[in-house]
Protein backbone atom coordinates (compact mmCIF):
# COMPACT_ATOMS: atom_id res chain seq x y z
CA UNK A 1 0.00 0.00 0.00
CA UNK A 2 1.20 3.52 -0.75
CA UNK A 3 2.37 5.99 1.87
CA UNK A 4 -0.21 7.96 3.85
CA UNK A 5 1.37 11.18 2.55
CA UNK A 6 0.30 10.28 -0.98
CA UNK A 7 -3.40 10.31 -0.04
CA UNK A 8 -5.74 13.28 -0.35
CA UNK A 9 -8.78 11.52 1.13
CA UNK A 10 -8.61 10.05 4.63
CA UNK A 11 -11.50 7.65 3.97
CA UNK A 12 -9.72 6.17 0.95
CA UNK A 13 -6.60 5.79 3.09
CA UNK A 14 -8.52 4.03 5.89
CA UNK A 15 -10.20 1.69 3.40
CA UNK A 16 -6.84 0.75 1.86
CA UNK A 17 -5.26 0.35 5.30
CA UNK A 18 -8.02 -2.03 6.42
CA UNK A 19 -7.87 -4.06 3.20
CA UNK A 20 -4.08 -4.28 3.41
CA UNK A 21 -4.27 -5.39 7.03
CA UNK A 22 -6.89 -8.06 6.30
CA UNK A 23 -4.82 -9.35 3.35
CA UNK A 24 -2.09 -10.10 5.88
CA UNK A 25 -4.52 -12.05 8.06
CA UNK A 26 -4.62 -9.33 10.73
CA UNK A 27 -7.79 -8.09 12.46
CA UNK A 28 -9.46 -4.96 11.11
CA UNK A 29 -13.16 -5.38 11.75
CA UNK A 30 -15.62 -2.79 13.05
CA UNK A 31 -15.52 -4.50 16.43
CA UNK A 32 -11.70 -4.41 16.50
CA UNK A 33 -11.65 -0.68 15.72
CA UNK A 34 -14.35 0.04 18.31
CA UNK A 35 -12.30 -1.79 20.93
CA UNK A 36 -9.06 0.00 19.99
CA UNK A 37 -10.79 3.41 19.89
CA UNK A 38 -12.55 2.62 23.18
CA UNK A 39 -16.02 3.43 21.86
CA UNK A 40 -19.24 1.48 22.33
CA UNK A 41 -20.60 1.62 18.77
CA UNK A 42 -19.44 -1.20 16.49
CA UNK A 43 -20.92 0.67 13.48
CA UNK A 44 -18.71 3.72 14.08
CA UNK A 45 -16.12 2.76 11.46
CA UNK A 46 -18.74 2.06 8.77
CA UNK A 47 -20.40 5.43 9.44
CA UNK A 48 -17.05 7.20 9.08
CA UNK A 49 -16.10 5.40 5.85
CA UNK A 50 -19.53 6.09 4.30
CA UNK A 51 -19.31 9.79 5.16
CA UNK A 52 -22.16 9.71 7.64
CA UNK A 53 -19.77 10.71 10.44
CA UNK A 54 -16.70 12.88 10.46
CA UNK A 55 -13.70 12.77 12.76
CA UNK A 56 -12.97 15.28 15.48
CA UNK A 57 -9.37 16.33 16.10
CA UNK A 58 -9.34 14.14 19.20
CA UNK A 59 -10.69 11.12 17.30
CA UNK A 60 -8.19 11.64 14.49
CA UNK A 61 -5.32 11.68 17.00
CA UNK A 62 -6.61 8.56 18.77
CA UNK A 63 -6.97 6.83 15.41
CA UNK A 64 -3.39 7.76 14.54
CA UNK A 65 -2.23 5.91 17.64
CA UNK A 66 -4.24 2.85 16.60
CA UNK A 67 -2.70 3.01 13.11
CA UNK A 68 0.75 3.54 14.66
CA UNK A 69 1.53 6.70 12.75
CA UNK A 70 4.85 8.47 13.12
CA UNK A 71 4.66 12.08 14.44
CA UNK A 72 4.82 13.37 10.83
CA UNK A 73 2.11 10.95 9.69
CA UNK A 74 -0.08 11.82 12.68
CA UNK A 75 0.10 15.52 11.81
CA UNK A 76 -0.61 14.78 8.15
CA UNK A 77 -3.59 12.58 9.03
CA UNK A 78 -5.02 15.26 11.34
CA UNK A 79 -4.72 17.89 8.58
CA UNK A 80 -6.09 15.48 5.97
CA UNK A 81 -9.24 14.93 8.03
CA UNK A 82 -9.71 18.69 8.43
CA UNK A 83 -9.07 19.18 4.70
CA UNK A 84 -11.72 16.63 3.68
CA UNK A 85 -14.27 18.04 6.13
CA UNK A 86 -13.62 21.74 5.39
CA UNK A 87 -16.60 23.55 3.91
CA UNK A 88 -15.09 26.59 2.20
CA UNK A 89 -12.59 26.92 -0.62
CA UNK A 90 -10.45 29.21 1.54
CA UNK A 91 -10.24 26.62 4.34
CA UNK A 92 -9.37 23.82 1.93
CA UNK A 93 -6.74 25.94 0.20
CA UNK A 94 -4.97 26.77 3.46
CA UNK A 95 -5.13 23.18 4.68
CA UNK A 96 -3.88 21.80 1.38
CA UNK A 97 -0.90 24.14 1.54
CA UNK A 98 -0.02 22.60 4.92
CA UNK A 99 -0.46 19.07 3.56
CA UNK A 100 1.72 19.90 0.59
CA UNK A 101 4.41 21.31 2.89
CA UNK A 102 4.49 18.01 4.80
CA UNK A 103 4.74 16.10 1.51
CA UNK A 104 7.80 18.17 0.66
CA UNK A 105 9.34 17.42 4.03
CA UNK A 106 9.04 13.70 3.28
CA UNK A 107 10.26 14.23 -0.31
CA UNK A 108 7.00 12.93 -1.78
CA UNK A 109 5.61 14.68 -4.83
CA UNK A 110 2.20 13.41 -5.90
CA UNK A 111 0.38 13.70 -9.21
CA UNK A 112 -2.40 15.44 -7.32
CA UNK A 113 0.01 18.15 -6.23
CA UNK A 114 1.06 18.75 -9.84
CA UNK A 115 -2.59 19.16 -10.84
CA UNK A 116 -3.14 21.57 -7.97
CA UNK A 117 -0.10 23.65 -8.92
CA UNK A 118 -1.34 24.02 -12.51
CA UNK A 119 -4.59 25.64 -11.38
CA UNK A 120 -3.10 27.68 -8.54
CA UNK A 121 -2.56 30.68 -10.85
CA UNK A 122 -5.01 31.60 -13.61
CA UNK A 123 -2.23 32.59 -16.01
CA UNK A 124 -0.75 29.07 -16.27
CA UNK A 125 -3.61 28.10 -18.60
CA UNK A 126 -3.16 31.30 -20.65
CA UNK A 127 0.60 30.75 -21.05
CA UNK A 128 0.04 27.14 -22.11
CA UNK A 129 -2.55 28.20 -24.72
CA UNK A 130 -0.24 30.88 -26.13
CA UNK A 131 2.58 28.33 -26.42
CA UNK A 132 0.15 26.11 -28.34
CA UNK A 133 -0.48 28.87 -30.92
CA UNK A 134 2.91 30.54 -31.36
CA UNK A 135 6.53 29.45 -31.74
CA UNK A 136 8.42 30.26 -28.54
CA UNK A 137 11.50 28.96 -26.77
CA UNK A 138 12.32 28.93 -23.07
CA UNK A 139 14.47 32.08 -23.14
CA UNK A 140 14.30 35.52 -21.49
CA UNK A 141 13.23 37.38 -24.67
CA UNK A 142 10.37 34.97 -25.29
CA UNK A 143 9.32 35.14 -21.64
CA UNK A 144 8.93 38.90 -22.12
CA UNK A 145 7.04 38.40 -25.39
CA UNK A 146 4.56 35.95 -23.88
CA UNK A 147 4.06 38.17 -20.82
CA UNK A 148 3.15 41.11 -23.09
CA UNK A 149 0.40 39.06 -24.74
CA UNK A 150 -1.44 38.05 -21.57
CA UNK A 151 -4.49 40.05 -20.40
CA UNK A 152 -4.30 41.33 -17.70
CA UNK A 153 -0.53 41.78 -17.93
CA UNK A 154 1.83 39.43 -16.11
CA UNK A 155 5.61 39.53 -15.71
CA UNK A 156 8.35 37.62 -17.50
CA UNK A 157 9.14 36.03 -14.14
CA UNK A 158 5.59 34.66 -13.95
CA UNK A 159 5.89 33.28 -17.49
CA UNK A 160 9.17 31.61 -16.51
CA UNK A 161 7.39 30.08 -13.50
CA UNK A 162 4.56 28.82 -15.73
CA UNK A 163 6.87 27.24 -18.28
CA UNK A 164 8.86 25.52 -15.54
CA UNK A 165 5.63 24.08 -14.12
CA UNK A 166 4.24 23.07 -17.52
CA UNK A 167 7.46 21.24 -18.37
CA UNK A 168 7.51 19.51 -14.98
CA UNK A 169 3.94 18.20 -15.20
CA UNK A 170 4.34 17.16 -18.84
CA UNK A 171 1.83 19.57 -20.37
CA UNK A 172 4.55 21.23 -22.45
CA UNK A 173 7.74 19.77 -23.91
CA UNK A 174 10.74 21.03 -25.90
CA UNK A 175 11.08 19.70 -29.45
CA UNK A 176 14.34 18.84 -31.24
CA UNK A 177 14.93 22.43 -32.39
CA UNK A 178 14.23 23.95 -28.96
CA UNK A 179 10.65 25.13 -29.47
CA UNK A 180 8.09 24.72 -26.69
CA UNK A 181 5.19 22.49 -27.75
CA UNK A 182 1.91 21.60 -26.03
CA UNK A 183 1.49 17.92 -25.16
CA UNK A 184 -1.52 16.01 -23.84
CA UNK A 185 -3.57 18.19 -21.44
CA UNK A 186 -4.57 15.28 -19.22
CA UNK A 187 -3.20 14.92 -15.70
CA UNK A 188 -4.52 12.06 -13.58
CA UNK A 189 -5.33 13.23 -10.07
CA UNK A 190 -7.35 12.63 -6.95
CA UNK A 191 -10.88 13.98 -6.89
CA UNK A 192 -10.49 16.05 -3.72
CA UNK A 193 -7.52 18.04 -4.95
CA UNK A 194 -8.87 18.39 -8.47
CA UNK A 195 -12.09 19.84 -7.06
CA UNK A 196 -10.19 22.25 -4.83
CA UNK A 197 -7.86 23.29 -7.64
CA UNK A 198 -10.73 23.90 -10.06
CA UNK A 199 -12.70 25.89 -7.48
CA UNK A 200 -9.74 28.21 -6.92
CA UNK A 201 -9.24 28.59 -10.66
CA UNK A 202 -12.94 29.28 -11.26
CA UNK A 203 -13.00 31.97 -8.60
CA UNK A 204 -10.07 33.67 -10.32
CA UNK A 205 -11.66 33.49 -13.79
CA UNK A 206 -14.91 34.93 -12.41
CA UNK A 207 -12.90 37.82 -11.03
CA UNK A 208 -11.26 38.30 -14.43
CA UNK A 209 -14.68 38.26 -16.09
CA UNK A 210 -15.85 41.08 -13.82
CA UNK A 211 -12.70 43.10 -14.51
CA UNK A 212 -13.04 42.54 -18.26
CA UNK A 213 -16.12 44.77 -18.31
CA UNK A 214 -13.82 47.74 -17.65
CA UNK A 215 -10.73 46.43 -19.43
CA UNK A 216 -12.06 44.93 -22.69
CA UNK A 217 -14.11 46.67 -25.39
CA UNK A 218 -17.69 45.32 -25.71
CA UNK A 219 -17.10 44.15 -29.30
CA UNK A 220 -14.38 41.77 -28.01
CA UNK A 221 -16.43 40.10 -25.28
CA UNK A 222 -19.89 38.80 -24.49
CA UNK A 223 -21.44 38.80 -21.03
CA UNK A 224 -25.07 37.75 -20.67
CA UNK A 225 -27.21 36.90 -17.67
CA UNK A 226 -30.61 35.30 -17.08
CA UNK A 227 -32.53 35.30 -13.80
CA UNK A 228 -35.17 32.56 -13.92
CA UNK A 229 -37.66 30.78 -11.70
CA UNK A 230 -37.19 27.02 -12.22
CA UNK A 231 -37.86 23.59 -10.70
CA UNK A 232 -35.35 20.88 -9.73
CA UNK A 233 -36.15 19.08 -12.99
CA UNK A 234 -35.37 22.22 -14.99
CA UNK A 235 -32.08 22.66 -13.11
CA UNK A 236 -30.86 19.30 -14.43
CA UNK A 237 -32.03 20.19 -17.96
CA UNK A 238 -30.19 23.52 -17.88
CA UNK A 239 -27.07 21.89 -16.42
CA UNK A 240 -27.00 19.46 -19.37
CA UNK A 241 -27.51 22.34 -21.81
CA UNK A 242 -24.51 24.15 -20.30
CA UNK A 243 -22.37 21.00 -20.40
CA UNK A 244 -23.37 20.47 -24.04
CA UNK A 245 -22.55 24.10 -24.81
CA UNK A 246 -19.15 23.73 -23.16
CA UNK A 247 -18.41 20.63 -25.25
CA UNK A 248 -19.47 22.38 -28.46
CA UNK A 249 -17.28 25.38 -27.65
CA UNK A 250 -14.36 22.99 -27.18
CA UNK A 251 -15.14 21.39 -30.56
CA UNK A 252 -15.16 24.80 -32.28
CA UNK A 253 -11.85 25.72 -30.63
CA UNK A 254 -10.23 22.39 -31.55
CA UNK A 255 -11.31 22.74 -35.18
CA UNK A 256 -10.08 26.35 -35.43
CA UNK A 257 -6.86 26.31 -37.47
CA UNK A 258 -6.31 30.07 -37.23
CA UNK A 259 -6.23 30.49 -33.45
CA UNK A 260 -4.34 33.64 -32.39
CA UNK A 261 -5.85 34.70 -29.04
CA UNK A 262 -6.73 33.11 -25.71
CA UNK A 263 -10.31 33.51 -24.49
CA UNK A 264 -11.87 32.40 -21.21
CA UNK A 265 -15.47 31.11 -21.34
CA UNK A 266 -17.32 30.85 -18.02
CA UNK A 267 -20.68 29.08 -17.59
CA UNK A 268 -22.46 29.49 -14.25
CA UNK A 269 -25.71 28.31 -12.67
CA UNK A 270 -26.46 28.98 -9.00
CA UNK A 271 -29.50 29.62 -6.76
CA UNK A 272 -30.51 33.14 -5.73
CA UNK A 273 -33.29 32.00 -3.39
CA UNK A 274 -34.34 29.17 -1.11
CA UNK A 275 -37.42 27.02 -1.71
CA UNK A 276 -40.55 28.54 -0.18
CA UNK A 277 -43.93 27.27 0.96
CA UNK A 278 -45.22 25.01 -1.85
CA UNK A 279 -48.83 26.07 -1.15
CA UNK A 280 -47.96 29.61 -2.23
CA UNK A 281 -46.63 28.60 -5.67
CA UNK A 282 -48.00 30.44 -8.69
CA UNK A 283 -46.95 31.08 -12.30
CA UNK A 284 -43.27 32.11 -12.41
CA UNK A 285 -41.94 34.99 -14.50
CA UNK A 286 -38.57 35.18 -16.17
CA UNK A 287 -36.32 38.22 -16.19
CA UNK A 288 -33.58 38.09 -18.83
CA UNK A 289 -30.72 40.48 -19.45
CA UNK A 290 -27.76 40.45 -21.81
CA UNK A 291 -27.51 41.39 -25.47
CA UNK A 292 -25.91 39.38 -28.28
CA UNK A 293 -23.49 42.25 -28.83
CA UNK A 294 -22.05 41.56 -25.38
CA UNK A 295 -23.18 44.85 -23.77
CA UNK A 296 -24.52 44.37 -20.25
Amino acid sequence: MKSLLQYTDFRSYLTDWINDRKSQGLPGSNRWFAMKMEINSTSWLTSVLKGKKGLSKESANRLSKVLKHSPLEARYFELLVQFNLARTVQERTLLYAELHALQKVSDIRTVEASQYDYYTEWYHTAVRSIIGMYAFTDCDDDHEAIASMVIPPITASQVRKSIKLLLRVGMVSVDRIGLLTVTSPAIASGESVTSLAIENFQQETMRLAQESMDRIAPKERYIGTATVGISEKAIDQIRHILIDASNKIAEVANADTGSDRVYQVNLQLFPMSKQGDISRLQTVTTEQTGEHNGIT
